[in-house]
C-alpha cells in the first residue's frame, strides 16, 4: 500500500501492512484542518478534524451528538453502548460503572496483571526467541479485560479469536455480520455463565445493578459488556505493542531506574498514547446544529470525526511533535478521547500498561528487535493503529 505525502507525491510503504498516516494528517492538518472526506457507511456529508485545538473544542461541543440518527440494524448492541448513546442515558450508565475504576478498585488488580504478565513471560523465555504479539502484546490485554470481568480462564476464547471477532464486528457498526453474531453470542455466554457464578467482579457488579433497577434492561447490560469487553483489549493491544517498541529503539527509557519509578514510566506510557495513538480517530459524531469551525460549515445531520492521531502531533499544541520524548512538558494529548466520553477505563489501560513494560523488561532485558524497525509492519486500521508483529530475540536467564 501506498501513502501520499503532502506534495501529492506517493510514499511507498516498507514493511507490508497500514501505511504511515502521518505525513497526509500533517498536510491536512495544515491546509485544511477540518476537511469533507469521501465514506463509506452513510450518505451524510463526513469532516475529518486534524487540529488540536479544534478537535478538542469539538469533543465537548453539545451541538455534535453521539447518538447515530440511523442505528445498526445487524444486531450490534445499541443499549447500553456507551459510544453511541448522550446523556442521560450515558450519564446514568457511566455512573454505574464508576465504582470499577476507582484508584482504590484499579489497585485490587495490580496482583492479578503481575501475574498475567509474568505467566507470559513464562512462556516466553526458554525459547530465545519470539514474536511479542501472540506471545504478549496480544493475550496480556485480553487476559486482563477477562480478568477485570470475573471469567476464569476455562470460559474465556482464546485471545486471537476474541480480538479478530471484535475487529471483524466492529464497535462501531458491524462489517461482517457473522462476526456480529458470534461476539453477540459470546457476550451472551459470558453473562449467563457469571449469572451462576457471582464474585467481586465487573460483571458481578453489573448483574447486580440490573437486579436493582440501575441498569434497565437485559439489553443495557448486554451492551455495556460487549463495549467493555471489546474497548477493554482491542485499544491496549496497540498501546502496549506500540509502547513496547518503542522501548526496544529507545533502550534508556527502559532502564532499572524507569522501570521502577512509576512516574517515570507512567510518561514512557502517555508519550506512546501521544505519538503512535492506538485510537486513531474518534467514533462518528453527529451535528444537531449548525457550526462554523475551522472554516468550514457543518450542516444538522453531518458526520464529524476527530483525528486523534492528527491532533496528537499538532505542533500547534505540541513542540517537537514527531519525537519521542516522555519527558516533554507540553501534555494533554487526546489519546483516550476528551470530555464526557472520554474512555472510562483509561487508567486501567495504564495500568496494565505499566505492569506489563516493568515485567516484560526486568525479566527479559537483552530483548532486542530481530528485524529493523522500519520493517515492522503497522496493522488495524484505519480506527486503530498497532504493530502486526514485534519478533525479538533475547538471552534466557
Amino acid at each position: 500500500m501506498a501513502a501520499i505525502n503532502g506534495s501529492g507525491e506517493r510514499e511507498s510503504s516498507t514493511a507490508p501492512g497500514d501505511p504511515d498516516p502521518y505525513p497526509n494528517l500533517a498536510w491536512l492538518r495544515r491546509e485544511m484542518p477540518v476537511s469533507s472526506v469521501p465514506a463509506s457507511g452513510g450518505t451524510a456529508p463526513l469532516w475529518f478534524v486534524t487540529s488540536y485545538e479544534v478537535g478538542r473544542a469539538l469533543l465537548t461541543d453539545e451541538r455534535l451528538s453521539n447518538t447515530d440518527p440511523a442505528p445498526p440494524e445487524d444486531g450490534t448492541p445499541v443499549a447500553g453502548n456507551l459510544l453511541g448513546i448522550d446523556a442521560p442515558d450515558h450519564t446514568r450508565l457511566r455512573r454505574s460503572l464508576a465504582s470499577a475504576f476507582t484508584p482504590r478498585a484499579l489497585a485490587a488488580h495490580q496482583p492479578a496483571i503481575e501475574r498475567i504478565c509474568s505467566r507470559a513471560v513464562d512462556a516466553m523465555e526458554r525459547a530465545g526467541e519470539t514474536d511479542l504479539v501472540p506471545g504478549y502484546t496480544l493475550p496480556v490485554p485480553v487476559a486482563v479485560i477477562h480478568e477485570v470481568l470475573g471469567i476464569p480462564p476455562r470460559e474465556r476464547r482464546p485471545p486471537e479469536v476474541v480480538m479478530d471477532l471484535f475487529m471483524r464486528s466492529d464497535l462501531n457498526g458491524a462489517d461482517d455480520p457473522d462476526a456480529v453474531k458470534q461476539t453477540a453470542d459470546y457476550v451472551a455466554a459470558l453473562i449467563g455463565y457469571k449469572r451462576h457464578h457471582r464474585g467481586a467482579d465487573l460483571l458481578s457488579h453489573l448483574l447486580d445493578q440490573l437486579d436493582e433497577g440501575r441498569l434497565r434492561s437485559e439489553e443495557e447490560l448486554h451492551g455495556l459488556v460487549y463495549v467493555l469487553l471489546g474497548a477493554g483489549h482491542t485499544t491496549t493491544v496497540p498501546l502496549l505493542g506500540s509502547a513496547v517498541l518503542r522501548l526496544l529503539t529507545r533502550p534508556e527509557y527502559r532502564e532499572p531506574a524507569v522501570l521502577a519509578d512509576s512516574r517515570a514510566l507512567r510518561a514512557v506510557v502517555d508519550e506512546t498514547l501521544r505519538i503512535d495513538s492506538p485510537i486513531q480517530s474518534s467514533v462518528h459524531r453527529y451535528a444537531v446544529e449548525r457550526l462554523e469551525v475551522g472554516g468550514a460549515v457543518i450542516e444538522p445531520g453531518d458526520r464529524v470525526v476527530i483525528s486523534f492521531a492528527g491532533a496528537n502531533r499538532d505542533p500547534a499544541r505540541f513542540g517537537e511533535p514527531d519525537a519521542f520524548l516522555p519527558d516533554r512538558s507540553d501534555g494533554g494529548h487526546l489519546g483516550f478521547g476528551h470530555g464526557v466520553h472520554s474512555c472510562i477505563g483509561a487508567q486501567l489501560a495504564r495500568l496494565e500498561a505499566e505492569t506489563a513494560l516493568r515485567v516484560l523488561f526486568r525479566r527479559l532485558p537483552y530483548l532486542t528487535l530481530a528485524v529493523p524497525p522500519e520493517d515492522i509492519a503497522w496493522t488495524l486500521g484505519p480506527m486503530l493503529r498497532g504493530p502486526r508483529e514485534l519478533p525479538v530475540t533475547f538471552s534466557a536467564s
